[in-house]
């Protein structure tokens, strides 16, 4: 019995001056910073103002859903973070968004750290998710319910086998240089009565990158599988409001044009959808070709 108590100090003393392994944090796509009463741009113009008084510029606003506004900012830090990384300019414009809710008005933001790691960005964006938390509020986080997404799991992200990863873009188009690859973009954008519209311009300092944020918004039948309302009926039925997964980003780099694949852009902000069924990836199945000949078009390569 001695010999047995003996043992069981000594496997207690040992758990007990064992450092304690802390588990990965875990992160979720979007936040909910508000929710509460008042009308769409009365929450929309407080949003901004307090966006603008933490020191962010909003460089872009429109509503890609009926119902739901997009802000989108940046910063110094964003920029900064941008230029240290490869493909950075994906992560430049931190985009939020102001949604009625039944009887409410939501503000929701998209977490800048889970978009650091899926976005591979070099830089650190918590300093982003400080002030935006300081400025406009944190309820909760939500999305990729079920799903642990480790910044290892962000780092190497694809929904499942053939799908593309964070370095499998869609490539869009060669230039002479830079400056003809941004004139082709905007030009492309500026186009009227079209389904895509430029939302937002951001250059990247210290490099020839320059990202677009592209709204898609179809006129006709043969565009549904582009536009914004409809996806979002697909992939946003239950949580938060996550309409600030619009707009799509396209990067100017150097003298190419490329955006991410939308079945990894998708997926890595609703990594929890299924497959199959009302909500599943393949009622979506013809938008990845979709969005690319749209973006070709864009720039004058298809």
């Amino acid at each position: 019995m001695k010999t047995v108590n003996f043992l069981l100090l000594l496997v207690a003393a040992v758990l007990l001056t064992s450092p304690v392994i802390a588990a990965d944090p875990i992160y979720k796509p979007f936040v909910v910073a508000s929710a509460g009463l008042g009308t769409l741009e009365e929450k929309t113009d407080t949003t901004v103002a307090a966006l603008e008084g933490a020191g962010f510029e909003v460089k872009g606003q429109y509503s890609p859903v009926e119902g739901t506004n997009i802000v989108v900012v940046t910063n110094d830090v964003l920029k900064n973070v941008a230029a240290m990384s490869d493909k950075g300019g994906y992560g430049a414009g931190q985009r939020v968004s102001i949604s009625e809710a039944g009887d409410t008005v939501e503000v929701a933001f998209v977490n800048p750290v889970y978009i650091q790691y899926g976005y591979r960005l070099e830089g650190d964006l918590k300093p982003v998710y400080d002030s935006l938390v300081d400025s406009l509020g944190n309820v909760r986080s939500c999305g990729a319910s079920g799903k642990k997404m480790t910044a290892k799991k962000l780092g190497k992200y694809h929904y499942t086998i053939g799908m593309q990863y964070f370095d499998d873009p869609y490539e869009l188009g060669s230039f002479d240089s830079h400056e003809a690859a941004v004139a082709a973009v905007e030009k492309g954008l500026a186009v009227e009565g079209d389904a895509l519209t430029q939302v937002y311009r951001i250059d990247i300092p210290g490099k020839d990158q320059t990202v677009f944020g592209v709204g898609m918004q179809m006129t006709n039948e043969d565009e549904k599988d582009i536009d914004s309302t409809f996806q979002m009926s697909i992939v946003d039925f239950e949580g938060c409001k996550k309409r600030a997964y619009f707009p799509y980003e396209v990067l100017v780099d150097g003298n190419n044009v490329e955006a991410l694949h939308m079945r990894f852009r998708m997926a890595l902000h609703f990594p929890n959808l299924s497959m199959m069924g009302k909500h599943g990836f393949t009622k979506l199945m013809p938008a990845p070709g979709a969005i690319k000949d749209e973006l070709e078009a864009m720039v004058g390569t298809k």
